[in-house]
């Protein structure tokens, strides 16, 4: 192979503008596993386990619930360069396993937690949120046993991605939940919209902003958002909060689980979009989130179309 290791400038730039733009450097990912030697560390109180078909590798680490201690199981990575990260955790789902299990990112700005339901959703990567990252070989992801819920929390594996920008918009659902269909439904009588999804589905924040939490007869366990650019995102019906009231939240981030609290028939997710007291019709918002593409200014939403018209029992979840 024969080496140039001298080039003028006025080469390089000659060089440079007949390739065009340099194409950005594909994403690097990190896997962590519990078996990963040297980088996952465990009390003695966690067992190891190869039951669960669903596990990530050739087993999983489980404990019991400790609300004495924390006893976190830690994944450790080493991570090349500061910056957002997309953080994803692998782990076997049982009905008998815990349904909020908390989870710590070590992020550059302190330690986050979320909290997630290893009753469903298992056996397949799922995203924590993106997260800014410190450069460093260090415990990155940890789980916790400090959970009055019962069940196993369950260890098994991490993914750590890192990502080329801080990502503007995401849907409020893992992609993988529903169809595109389902994102287009019209809602009762006011502009709105449920995305019948089960109980312990990660709800994500989906844009930037700062979290209200709710906590009523209608709305239930919920959250209004509200985002960078001054509306309101309104999430109903979690089965618990992963971020507490007042948290600056980025897009992607998961700020609850699913579920059938507040004046709900049945578990879904109730979302909706405001600009002041104005309701705004979401459909069009998340379309272009399932299309991977700029969604429309909440403010450019129309307020009619998104609704039947002829129903009136339902009642109207308030703008809080």
């Amino acid at each position: 192979m024969k080496i140039i290791t001298r080039l003028s400038a006025t080469a390089v730039a000659a060089c440079l503008a007949l390739l065009g733009p340099a194409t950005p450097a594909a994403a690097a990912t990190i896997t962590v596993d519990n078996a990963t030697a040297g980088q996952f560390t465990a009390s003695a109180g966690w067992g190891t386990s190869a039951w669960s078909a669903q596990r990530y590798g050739a087993d999983y680490r489980f404990a019991t619930p400790d609300t004495t201690a924390s006893d976190v199981a830690w994944f450790k990575a080493s991570i090349p360069a500061a910056g957002p990260h997309l953080v994803e955790i692998w782990y076997p789902a049982d009905p008998g396993y815990n349904s909020a299990a908390p989870f710590m990112v070590a992020t550059a700005d302190g330690t986050r937690s979320v909290l997630v339901d290893q009753r469903a959703n298992g056996g397949r990567w799922v995203s924590l949120g993106t997260f800014t990252l410190a450069a460093g070989d260090y415990n990155v992801v940890g789980v916790s046993r400090w959970t009055s819920q019962p069940g196993y929390v369950v260890a098994d594996a991490v993914r750590i991605t890192t990502s080329t920008g801080t990502p503007s918009f995401s849907l409020p659902l893992p992609r993988t939940a529903l169809p595109r269909s389902e994102y287009d439904d019209p809602h009762h009588d006011y502009p709105a919209i449920d995305l019948p999804v089960g109980t312990g589905t990660p709800a994500y924040a989906v844009r930037a902003g700062t979290v209200t939490v709710i906590d009523d007869s209608l709305c239930g366990r919920g959250i209004n958002l509200t985002g960078t650019d001054g509306a309101i995102y309104t999430y109903c019906h979690f089965s618990s909060w992963s971020v507490s009231n007042g948290a600056s939240v980025g897009a992607g981030q998961q700020i609850g689980l699913t579920g059938n609290t507040g004046n709900s028939t049945g578990p879904h997710l109730h979302f909706g979009i405001r600009t002041g007291s104005t309701r705004r019709c979401p459909q069009n918002f998340l379309l272009a989130l399932y299309d991977g593409v700029t969604p429309p200014a909440a403010s450019s939403l129309p307020t009619t179309g998104c609704s039947y018209a002829t129903r009136s029992a339902e009642p109207v979840i308030p703008l809080g």
